[in-house]
């Protein structure tokens, strides 16, 4: 098989189906410079020869994501290849068939049911949603097997499988469902959360303590990852011949057009993941290959050895930073008391729309959520209640609002404090601009959440089950700015300003 790494998770696959030809299909479609998910930007930044690229027998479209689901590159795709490619398509994403068929034009979309295999031009694919155990902003990320007789790849998209067996057990099945001659597991690696704990940092002591401590961290949870099944007494996918696993790099920064300085802080690099990843496997005697994979290269695998890497033809890399690390860089990232868009509002209609956002989506939710009950938290609290505080109006003009629940009320009601207490706080611009589609879960890398409190509001604003309406119009204003020819870059970077 032959497979075009394209950057952060996106890659390209061409496997000979039973006939002996070959068959493209793209996994995800993030090529833009920026995503709009966070506002934060791709590195490298790429540019597609599609007079090269010719065709794409499909796409494979994982989760709900700005960072995988790109409607510019979705855009560009469908009017530059004169072959329009399938869709392959998630089923926990149906319901964005409606502007898939608007603004691609009708595409052929095949729902991908999770652990059903289809039969695709000669090929076997199967899609596997993992089973969590907590609330995650990837609940709905499919993950995709793509086979012929003898090989078969694995790609775990945005998601590892964690501590649910009965996902490892699907996986171990279905490794060893043929006598794979070849085995491929692409693992994709983000350490994005721990190198903006490095930004944050007050002093250099204190970012080197974060450093230290998240390599341990790392070390012990990988670990973990090879020696569970040995100690659970279950089937190790590990254990299967023939397997390769290879690691590819999520890399989403902040834009250079604001800082370049942010390139020289990383707390971990590739190599360093696979070399952690191999020393556990030794230690727990599996017999697996390791490797990894740099952008913008196109890599033959054959009989489990990577070979005959070149650049790909088809690729132009417009712009690569290479990231180093500098723990002692005097580089510290200043967070402004405001809202993200410091602006005034209406905030009679603010008022509207977040109370009934407080009452109506988030108190069902945090009422049914077992992994950190309600109930549990007015227990332990001193003032046996639970207080959302908003503020409404700018960083130079505004005013609070205090939303209360406790046990005598059927539900949030506002309250006047002399005391200030609440267990979470937030901007109404802030909550204004998540429900109407122009911020999400991690533009708070603009504006820094406070780390001592949980913030259950805005964890319950990105469970994209919850929100599909949300979620809808927000890429329809995307594909409605991409099928215009607007550009994404202008649009992420206004709200740099």
């Amino acid at each position: 098989m032959k497979i075009d790494y394209l950057g952060h998770s996106e890659f390209l696959v061409t496997i000979k189906n039973k006939s002996g030809e070959d068959i493209k299909i793209l996994s995800d479609s993030w090529l833009s410079d920026f995503v709009v998910w966070d506002m934060m930007a791709r590195n490298p930044r790429i540019k597609i020869d599609y007079n090269k690229l010719q065709n794409i027998d499909a796409i494979f479209l994982s989760h709900s994501h700005l960072d995988h689901i790109d409607p510019y590159t979705l855009i560009e795709i469908f009017e530059k290849l004169e072959k329009k490619p399938d869709i392959l398509l998630a089923e926990t994403l149906a319901f964005l068939v409606p502007l898939f068929i608007k603004y691609l034009h009708n595409p052929n979309i095949i729902i991908l049911k999770n652990k059903e295999t289809i039969r695709y031009k000669g090929l076997e694919i199967t899609g596997l949603i993992y089973k969590n155990n907590f609330l995650t902003n990837e609940d709905d990320v499919m993950t995709l097997f793509v086979a012929n007789n003898d090989e078969i790849i694995y790609s775990d998209v945005d998601t590892e499988p964690g501590d649910n067996f009965e996902t490892t057990e699907f996986m171990y099945n279905k490794f060893f469902e043929k006598n794979y001659k070849q085995i491929v597991y692409l693992a994709t690696r983000n350490e994005l959360e721990w190198n903006l704990k490095l930004v944050d940092a007050k002093n250099v002591k204190e970012r080197q303590k974060i450093d230290s401590e998240y390599r341990a961290f790392r070390k012990e949870e990988i670990t973990r990852e090879y020696e569970k099944f040995n100690e659970e007494e279950i089937n190790s996918f590990y254990s299967v011949p023939n397997l390769t696993k290879i690691f590819i790099w999520q890399w989403i920064v902040f834009p250079r057009e604001i800082n370049d300085e942010i390139f020289c802080l990383n707390t971990m690099k590739l190599e360093y993941v696979k070399t952690l990843e191999e020393n556990a496997a030794k230690k727990a005697w599996y017999k697996v290959a390791f490797s990894y994979f740099k952008w913008w290269q196109s890599y033959v695998i054959e009989n489990n050895i990577v070979k005959n890497t070149w650049d790909i033809d088809y690729l132009t890399v417009n712009e690569y930073i290479d990231v180093k690390q500098d723990l002692n860089l005097d580089f510290y990232r200043k967070i402004k008391f405001s809202p993200l868009k410091n602006e005034k509002r209406d905030i009679k209609e603010q008022k509207e729309i977040i109370l009934d956002l407080i009452n109506n989506r988030f108190f069902p939710y945090a009422l049914a959520n077992l992994e950190m009950p309600l109930k549990d938290i007015i227990l332990e609290s001193p003032e046996r209640k639970y207080v959302i505080k908003v503020r409404y109006g700018t960083s130079e003009d505004y005013e609070n609002i205090y939303y209360v629940f406790d046990f005598g009320k059927l539900k949030f009601e506002i309250e006047n404090t002399d005391n200030d207490y609440f267990n979470e706080d937030y901007w109404a611009n802030d909550l204004h601009d998540f429900y109407n589609w122009t911020q999400e879960l991690y533009t708070n890398f603009l504006h820094k959440l406070d780390e001592k409190k949980w913030y259950r509001l805005w964890t319950y604003l990105w469970s994209n089950f919850l929100n599909n309406d949300i979620l809808y119009r927000k890429y329809n204003l995307h594909f409605e700015r991409a099928k215009n020819k607007e550009s994404i870059n202008e649009y992420v970077l206004s709200f740099y300003k």
